[in-house]
């Protein structure tokens, strides 16, 4: 893809923070700063939480968020955006996580951060899961967090493929953890704020029903994200060599299908979806800074079928190539990188990407509804087509971008 992703194969906490008690018939719950997924909000599990019986523990996800201010500096704004997550994915307890765009109280941090960082406008900055929503990562505040486009698509070749290839491939347990090092002050655009990066590390998780079991860590890679250069794919590991990208991977597809709208999720989703605090208090100890608390949530009312249908439609007519930017899922994605990398014509390379189906790939990773008018009419299932071509092009042209230079 981009021209540093695998440049060698050219050449060569515990569950929801809550305590929850029974009291005169109905349940006191105390909201901490993470958000756990891993138990359904069911009266069955609460119940047995209450009264100390044995719940047995397996996927669990823990995600602690930051304040975040934006805005000119005179009138700023403040929004919650992710500092940490912890995942214990369990291969036979797989998750439905949900879609970005299902997120709206971000919008204005990310309308500011494309105003102020001119060539990350469009799709070229994106609200970057901490965990990915295949993996069954949520699209509240604390799980989310501003990253150039060429970061996002490294963290998905690196980081991402790998835990997918061991939880899903390999049927192994792992805990997965993802640290921002970045900005929570975008009152200005300049060097302090420019970069973040995402440190994440993988180990095995040696027993599903304690998470306190696992193992060393077994892969790292430092994702790099600079907003004043969008396009570029960093990723190091811990000795500071570039992670090479991650294919071969086969049955890249979730068996749980991330909720890509609000009308998509189920009602207990939409409950933890604006049920969460809504306070953040911030104690700085020395060099250290604790999050007592953060709001977690997606607030906000995101946009409705008919109104993501007319932005797809404007996206398609204006700007091609930002559509398939904005709803292009991981299995397009990684079907896509392969056949850059693999091949070095870009007319055989969009040659294969029709042969092998990849607009069907594509369409079936779009919203229900868009999906459904695509496959009935010709004409927009052909212009997403020359879409898919045009960001075909715009890919390969920018992965083998030394060659281009060299051949003229």
């Amino acid at each position: 893809m981009y021209k540093q992703i695998n440049k060698t194969e050219k050449g060569k906490s515990q569950s929801v923070a809550s305590s929850l008690a029974q009291k005169k018939g109905k349940f006191n719950q105390s909201y901490s700063f993470v958000d756990n997924r891993s138990e359904a909000v069911t009266q069955r599990k609460l119940q047995a939480m209450v009264n100390n019986s044995p719940v047995q523990r397996k996927t669990v996800i823990n995600n602690l968020g930051q304040p975040c201010k934006f805005g000119p500096a005179d009138n700023s704004k403040n929004v919650v955006v992710g500092h940490t997550m912890n995942a214990w994915l369990d291969p036979k307890n797989p998750l439905r996580g949900q879609a970005a765009n299902v997120n709206a109280s971000q919008d204005g941090l990310m309308a500011w951060i494309k105003k102020i960082y001119p060539l990350a406008e469009g799709v070229k900055s994106v609200k970057g899961h901490l965990l990915n929503d295949n993996l069954g990562g949520t699209a509240l505040d604390n799980n989310l967090y501003p990253l150039s486009k060429g970061a996002n698509g490294i963290h998905l070749s690196t980081a991402e493929n790998y835990v997918k290839k061991a939880v899903w491939n390999k049927g192994r347990a792992v805990k997965y953890s993802v640290v921002v090092a970045g900005s929570n002050d975008y009152t200005g655009a300049d060097s302090t704020n420019a970069k973040a990066t995402f440190r994440t590390s993988v180990s095995p998780w040696e027993d599903v029903n304690d998470t306190s079991k696992v193992g060393a860590t077994e892969y790292t890679a430092n994702i790099v994200s600079n907003l004043g250069s969008p396009k570029t794919r960093e990723a190091q590991d811990k000795d500071g060599k570039n992670s090479e990208s991650i294919t071969g991977i086969k049955g890249l597809k979730p068996s749980t299908k991330p909720a890509s709208t609000v009308g998509g999720l189920s009602s207990e989703e939409q409950g933890l979806r604006n049920s969460q605090p809504g306070t953040s208090n911030i104690e700085a100890k020395g060099s250290e800074v604790n999050y007592s608390s953060s709001f977690a949530t997606a607030s906000g009312a995101a946009p409705g079928d008919d109104v993501i249908m007319a932005k797809a439609k404007t996206m398609l007519d204006n700007t091609p190539i930002e559509f398939i930017d904005e709803y292009i899922n991981d299995s397009t994605r990684f079907l896509i990188d392969n056949l850059i990398i693999k091949n070095s014509d870009l007319s055989e390379a969009q040659r294969r990407a029709d042969k092998k189906g990849v607009i069907s790939e594509l369409v079936n990773g779009l919203p229900g509804f868009v999906a459904d008018v695509a496959t009935k009419k010709y004409d927009l299932w052909i212009q997403i087509q020359d879409a898919l071509n045009l960001f075909i092009q715009e890919e390969f042209e920018s992965y083998h971008e030394d060659d281009i230079q060299n051949d003229n």
